[in-house]
């Protein structure tokens, strides 16, 4: 019971199991409370909680009594009062311990209208500071009305559908103070081997009740929202008809899942919806005391609203980023083992996540899915923390910027979670080819669309696979034809655009990443396209170097040989097809010059258009939800 490693089973292959593991790292740490470390660890059928040095005796003897959640508080219509809804307890039982014992949720509603109200009077460079933490008052006290509740999206979540069972098992956690250190270890003996025996458990914790006068304990409601896989009427063991009651398990282990989503997972809405997601962090080998720290930025990172497939995107790639910015601010510390040289991943697989279509007062589990980290964070020093941090800013701002209502972006939003889904750069070269056609469309429109920078792309490419990329991207005839292509498509276009500005025009290739992806499957095919569009480029070069020396004579204004192409070498075109022959992929050095090629230089500042604001979208207020504590 005492020692150095517990256990949860992965019994459901949901995140339920996660939630669970989470849970009892929180209960473990509460326990050693500083005296040891606690690491999540996943060694395949189960998630082990390994604590060092081991837990004592009497630290669990000796053990205060602590709370993992704070009881919701709701107004109750019929008894025109307020309520503890799934207890016997009263508001007024409950001493106000620093807010962490008992809610008020309309009290908390109230104060997110306030506050969203206030955020939305701020300038863009405000909010940003808001969020970061940063827009103060004279006195230094931080601006505006107090901020939301941290748990505001689990209290929504959970009301009214799961208010009952959420304070049940706060509510059986809270009677067992008075035997607490017995309490724990019948938590420690489920946990100190696997498979885990809940049984036993359960019928200790029984005789425990009887021993000191408890009552006899409640089964617990294995709630959705905690379980995505368990429905009424869907795990009956025997092939009949039953009325499709609540499935029922042992308290102690809903317990764990509930403060494990808690501390270990986030549930947000889908915009313009009342449906829900819900994700959870999937540890490899996560150390508790960084995850708390991480878990804090990802959250405040984690407002605002977004469509369905954005949230998944999202929430892979802001909590990548609240990792770097961990250990960023960490820079004296150590961590050069435990980082450097390893892929975000390597510490935090993925989150699993579940899908819930809203019925009103009820929930239904519509999909169980999993997305992974990005396995190209990967820095090897300091410096490199930084590169990859503006790295992900530019596919944040990328992603954000897409509309999952109109069947292109969607297509597009799609591609790019395959990519991070699969850890395979073939969906993300689909996403840069189609992409590169959406930016013309949307430019010719006269709309802004944000580029990928060839810097981020190198910082992709040579990350997730550096022996075979990076003498690809490295090559000087590589570069010169990206740049044959982004002059005659992206650039063009800008120019055409700013007629008035530019005395300098080319043609625009419409379609011309598209024309080179679909060639690409063949060798020859491929060459012939690509140095059929090179011909046409060299032409259009010459052609405009005649004209304007018939107008300009010889010597050329500065201003206007500034605007004058490059050529592509004979060399430029024997660099590349001996990359083709080298590699044996045509496709893949396709797809790379369409992506470099539709990408901004960073030196080209003066050909770009910039973004008229910002991309942060305010948080969604409270407004109006089913949160009326009905049931």
């Amino acid at each position: 019971m005492f020692q150095s490693t517990y256990y949860i089973d992965k019994s459901s292959n949901t995140f339920a199991d996660n939630l669970a593991a989470f849970g009892l790292a929180f209960v473990l740490a509460g326990i050693a409370d500083k005296r040891a470390t606690i690491r999540l660890e996943d060694q395949g059928g189960v998630f082990a909680l390994v604590c060092e040095p081991a837990l004592r005796r009497e630290w669990v003897e000796q053990c205060r009594f602590f709370t993992g959640a704070p009881f919701l508080v709701t107004y109750d219509n019929k008894t025109q009062s307020k309520m503890i809804k799934g207890t016997s307890l009263a508001a007024n039982d409950l001493p106000q311990q620093g807010g962490d014992l008992v809610t008020d949720y309309q009290a908390e509603k109230e104060n997110n209208a306030t506050y969203f109200a206030w955020l939305k009077t701020l300038s863009a460079e405000d909010r940003r500071k808001v969020m970061r933490g940063e827009l103060r008052t004279a006195d230094g006290a931080p601006a505006g009305p107090s901020a939301p509740h941290r748990d505001w999206d689990l209290f929504r979540a959970v009301n009214p559908a799961a208010l009952q069972s959420y304070n049940a098992l706060l509510a059986e956690w809270w009677r067992g103070q008075g035997v607490f250190p017995d309490l724990l270890k019948i938590l420690l003996q489920m946990t100190a081997r696997t498979p885990n025996d809940l049984e036993e458990a359960e019928r200790v914790w029984l005789k425990a009740c009887k021993d000191h006068g408890l009552g006899k304990p409640k089964d617990a409601t294995a709630s959705q929202l905690l379980n995505p896989a368990q429905g009424k009427g869907v795990n009956n063991t025997k092939a009949e008809w039953r009325d499709p009651n609540n499935i029922k398990g042992f308290w102690l282990l809903e317990w764990l899942k509930l403060v494990g989503l808690r501390y270990g997972g986030i549930t947000r809405l889908v915009r313009n919806s009342k449906d829900r997601k819900t994700y959870a962090l999937v540890p490899v080998r996560l150390d508790w005391g960084r995850h708390v720290d991480v878990m804090a930025k990802f959250q405040r990172a984690m407002v605002g609203s977004a469509s369905a497939v954005q949230l998944d995107i999202l929430a892979a790639l802001r909590y990548t980023q609240a990792l770097l910015e961990h250990y960023e601010a960490a820079r004296g510390e150590d961590l050069e083992a435990e980082l450097f040289g390893h892929s975000a991943a390597d510490l935090v697989g993925g989150m699993q996540m579940a899908f819930y279509k809203s019925l009103g007062n009820a929930i239904a589990t519509m999909n169980i899915a999993s997305i992974n980290l990005p396995r190209w964070v990967k820095p090897h020093d300091h410096d490199e923390l930084s590169q990859l941090h503006a790295a992900l800013d530019e596919h944040l701002a990328i992603v954000r910027n897409l509309d999952e209502t109109r069947g292109d972006q969607f297509e597009l939003l799609s591609r790019y979670r395959d990519f991070l889904s699969a850890n395979d750069l073939k969906p993300f070269f689909d996403f840069t080819t189609a992409y590169s056609g959406f930016i013309i469309s949307q430019r010719e429109s006269g709309k802004y669309v944000r580029q990928f920078s060839t810097t981020t792309l190198e910082v992709l490419f040579m990350n997730s696979n550096e022996r075979v990329l990076s003498r690809i991207v490295q090559s000087e005839g590589f570069r010169n034809i990206a740049y044959a292509i982004r002059q005659a498509t992206i650039t063009a276009q800008y120019r055409k655009a700013k007629k008035d500005k530019f005395k300098l025009r080319y043609e625009v290739h419409y379609g011309l990443g598209q024309q080179l992806a679909r060639k690409a499957n063949y060798r020859n095919d491929f060459v012939a396209e690509l140095t059929d569009f090179l011909r046409q480029y060299n032409a259009e070069n010459s052609q405009k170097l005649e004209d304007l020396s018939k107008r300009y004579g010889e010597v050329l204004p500065a201003e206007i040989r500034r605007l004058m192409r490059r050529n592509v070498k004979v060399t430029d075109i024997d660099d590349i097809v001996r990359l083709i022959d080298e590699y044996r992929d045509p496709r893949l050095i396709c797809n790379m010059l369409v992506a470099y090629g539709y990408a901004r230089e960073p030196y080209e500042g003066q050909d770009e258009e910039k973004p008229a604001g910002d991309d942060l979208e305010l948080p969604e207020a409270a407004g109006d939800d089913a949160g009326t504590g009905e049931e």
